[in-house]
């Protein structure tokens, strides 16, 4: 399966390109797994792994309401 481009893949998560830079400049994806570069260049594009990302970050937020329920409870 081909992996999208930035654009495409915050279009199929619902979010924008920002919000991807962000999740990967907070190192909330992990490189190499949920993003890689088309080729070994800084300046190469970057493709995801939606279904992966989609993952990660569910269980992020999983995550968070876990422990902010222990927190108030």
């Amino acid at each position: 399966m081909l992996q999208p481009r930035a654009n495409e893949a915050a279009a199929a998560l619902g979010v924008s390109i920002s919000t991807l830079y962000r999740w990967r400049t907070q190192q909330l994806l992990v490189p190499g797994e949920d993003w890689y570069r088309k080729f070994p260049s800084a300046r190469s594009p970057l493709l995801y792994n939606v279904e992966k990302v989609q993952r990660r970050i569910v269980s992020l937020s999983a995550r968070s309401a876990q422990k902010l329920e222990s927190v108030l409870g």
